[in-house]
Parts: structure tokens; sequence; C-alpha cells
């Protein structure tokens, strides 16, 4: 049922919580996750630029369009992992984390299209 599934999640985010961050308050451990999702966002932007500034001009509108595209995505995925949260107190937290893993994820897809336009260019 429902309500047992969202006490076992939270039951298990707080046992790897505190057993992780010694305890720390909500607030710190989503300041210490923002911070982790700034850093893979800014990799990402990196690795989104690396690959737009080795495209010709129709993959540069592509690439464009797609980053819109995944962007958008990235947001409803968070926002749909941490549903089962809604309205709590680590709704926030478990947002950021997704953001922080689908982002990175991203970098790995753009910097592989780096590597393989870059290849097939040279």
């Amino acid at each position: 049922s429902m309500p047992l599934m969202k006490t076992f999640a939270l039951l298990l985010l707080i046992t790897f919580s505190s057993t992780l961050c010694n305890a720390q308050t909500n607030s710190e451990l989503k300041a210490q996750a923002y911070a982790r999702y700034e850093k893979a966002d800014k990799a990402m932007n990196t690795a989104y630029k690396a690959l737009l500034s080795s495209l010709n001009e129709v993959g540069q509108k592509r690439l464009k369009i797609s980053q819109r595209a995944w962007i958008t995505f990235r947001d409803a995925q968070a926002d749909f992992d941490c549903h089962h949260f809604d309205g709590g107190s680590f709704e926030g937290l478990e947002r950021i984390g997704s953001l922080d893993q689908l982002t990175q994820a991203r970098t790995k897809r753009l910097l592989a299209d780096y590597k393989r336009f870059k290849e097939i260019f040279e």
C-alpha cells in the first residue's frame, strides 16, 4: 500500500542519511546535494560547449533542440522521482539528487558524442 511504501522509503532515507552524514540537518544535506549538482551542471555545460563547437551548422542546430528537450525531460523526471515525498521535508533533497544523477548521465552522453563526432570529422 502507498502509506506503507512511503514509510519504508522514509525509513531507508533516514537510516542512509544519518549513517552517511552523521545526522546532519535536512538543510545541510540539501546544501551539500545542491553543491554536488552545481558541479555536475558545470561539467555538463563544459561538455555541451565542447561538443557544440565541434559540430557543423546542422549538428549544432540539432544538438540545441536535443538539449532543450533534455532539460524539459530532466525537470519532469526529477519531479516524478520525488513525488513520493510530495510536500514533505525530503522532497527537495530527493529532487536535487535526481537532477544530479540525470545531469551526470547527460554529461557522459555528451562526452561520448564529442568523442564520436570528433573521430568522424578528423
